[in-house]
């Protein structure tokens, strides 16, 4: 009866077949089919508990009685046991299944004894009387999980070499990805039956963890050897020491350079000692800092031996490949007196730019680093060769500019924000927001005034000569707008 259902729910065809048409037999006698919602169903007379016994015993009958016992979730197909699951979605919409007054009925007896109807509760019952478990599943003895996922069940009964049926893994090899979410582990045992059982669950899980990493594919030939490696490990091993454990027997091999490091690199030449200096900073601070990365990380047993190898041999070609891009930039500034460039390096936080700051030092004598704010910009302008009365001169300038600047930004967001508005002029075009603007200020209106309207201010473009005026708004981007270009023109 469940596969009704499912294929009731999963076919499309049965959502536009006239109901007539559908005919179903059971036992020999017909079965009434109806629709509610759209959706064909087999309304019962039963009461929730008997349908569900019904429903939970067909079940048990078809796939998981075998006579001595009830079979575990590994040895069912993985069709039959999403059947079994299916039977707790059943009462998703117990419309489906009773009728109106039946369901009163139920909600009724169910409240008597203090409780609510769910059918699913009625399906859990019922699959614990007959099966022994519901729909997590029974308890898996290696694992102690219980877990509604059948590839669960199937993993740890492969792992530990249990009679899994021929069926069973001819329907997980025929998936593209029979274990996933933490079970990868287990897709090599379903081909290399010598696996099953040759490790304890915890062993073989970091070994194939590794092993996939590594893309490797045990063969009857060389599995022996990888399993007689984890023989001397502990059963709780974590895949980190299996990698060092294969490495150190010679069944992993040291991790390649990554492809930059196949070709040769143009690092440039130097424009100045100070560049040459500099560059020799940065290439000693960067291998210093990646060696003393590689060793903590290796020490504290977050990476590999493989992994801390090959980055002590990164750290140390690296610093042959350390270009002088930067060096020659930074050098440049200073040469070209470049203010505006140089604070940005230097008028930072202590712990900026340190290499910088310190080449600085020595080439000049200027110590940056320690040096209050005011101090610290001073030291910079001295650099560039200004006095105090040139600094001033000069910070003025950048503050006009920067005004300048904000004046633009102010008015390329106002004119964009405009755009997104529409109005019909006098000659019955059609006109944006900014072109609104930008017309009537090229026609004389060269002022904004505005005056109260109620509770609310009312803005206006007023062309003084003619006594003629433009409403504008600040919700839609014009007041702004008009505000920036009138902005610009009392600046030049």
């Amino acid at each position: 009866m469940i596969e009704v259902f499912q294929l009731f729910q999963s076919e499309p065809t049965f959502k536009t077949v006239p109901t007539a048409d559908v005919q179903l037999y059971r036992d020999g006698g017909p079965v009434n089919v109806t629709r509610f919602n759209g959706a064909l169903t087999i309304r019962q007379t039963q009461s929730a508990s008997d349908f569900a016994a019904a429903l939970v015993d067909e079940v048990a009958i078809a796939w998981f009685d075998r006579g001595s016992g009830i079979a575990a979730p590994w040895q069912v197909r993985p069709q039959h046991w999403e059947s079994f699951q299916a039977l707790f979605d059943l009462g998703k919409d117990v419309r489906l299944l009773f009728s109106s007054s039946q369901i009163e009925a139920e909600k009724t007896a169910a409240k008597a004894h203090g409780e609510y109807l769910q059918f699913s509760n009625c399906v859990h019952r019922a699959a614990m009387e007959r099966l022994g478990f519901g729909f997590n599943g029974p308890l898996e003895p290696i694992s102690r999980q219980m877990n509604g996922r059948h590839a669960v069940h199937v993993a740890y009964a492969l792992v530990a070499n249990r009679p899994v049926p021929e069926s069973v893994i001819a329907d997980y090899r025929a998936m593209e990805e029979p274990f996933k979410y933490d079970l990868e582990w287990a897709r090599p045992l379903l081909d290399l039956p010598d696996l099953r059982g040759a490790l304890p669950p915890g062993k073989w899980a970091a070994l194939a963890q590794v092993l996939r990493h590594a893309k490797i594919t045990l063969s009857s030939e060389t599995a022996p050897a990888y399993i007689a490696a984890m023989e001397a490990l502990p059963a709780d091993v974590d895949p980190l020491a299996v990698d060092n454990r294969l490495y150190e027997v010679g069944l992993l091999q040291a991790l390649p350079l990554p492809e930059r490091f196949m070709s040769p690199l143009d690092v440039g030449t130097p424009v100045s000692e100070l560049a040459a200096r500099l560059r020799e900073l940065v290439a000693d601070n960067r291998r210093s800092e990646d060696l003393n990365r590689a060793e903590d990380e290796f020490a504290g047993g977050r990476i590999s031996k493989r992994l801390y190898q090959l980055q002590r041999q990164m750290a140390l070609l690296d610093h042959g490949r350390s270009t002088y891009e930067w060096p020659n930039r930074f050098a440049t500034g200073l040469a070209e007196r470049n203010v505006e460039y140089l604070l940005s390096v230097l008028d930072t936080a202590n712990d900026w730019n340190k290499l910088s700051k310190q080449v600085v030092r020595e080439m000049f004598g200027v110590n940056i680093r320690g040096l209050k704010p005011l101090g610290r910009r001073r030291a910079v302008f001295s650099l560039c060769g200004f006095d105090e009365a040139e600094q001033a001169k000069w910070e003025q300038q950048a503050v006009a500019r920067q005004a300048e600047k904000d004046r633009e930004v102010e008015a390329k967001e106002a004119r964009e924000q405009a755009e997104t508005v529409k109005f019909r002029v006098e000659d019955g075009s059609v006109l944006n927001g900014a072109e609104f603007v930008d017309r009537a200020i090229a026609d004389g209106f060269s002022e904004i005034r505005s005056e109260r309207k109620g509770a609310s201010r009312v803005y206006l473009l007023v062309n003084p000569a003619r006594g003629l005026a433009r409403k504008l708004k600040a919700r839609d981007g014009t007041l702004a707008y008009a505000r920036a270009v009138l902005d610009v023109r009392l600046a030049a």
